[in-house]
């Protein structure tokens, strides 16, 4: 079985993690010196650590709270 590269994954499970209420972006990052999957959440809570994978095809997912995300909107030319 061909594993797949941890962007590829990332790729391929951002939509569906994107759906899930509370998360507001992934990411790659460290785990413990290692390459991780990171889901950034709004806050935490129970259900939605519940909710969430802690692997994705083999590789680590780190949940992160980084509160609400917003654009931010480019000066005027």
């Amino acid at each position: 079985m061909e594993t797949k590269s941890i962007e590829e994954v990332l790729r391929h499970e951002t939509p569906r993690l994107m759906e899930v209420r509370g998360v507001v972006g992934t990411g790659l990052g460290e785990c413990d010196g290692a390459p991780c999957i990171v889901v950034f959440v709004t806050r935490s809570s129970a259900r939605l650590l519940e909710e969430l994978p802690d692997t994705l095809d083999g590789h680590p997912v780190d949940v992160r709270v980084s509160g609400q995300v917003r654009t931010r909107r480019e000066p005027p030319e």
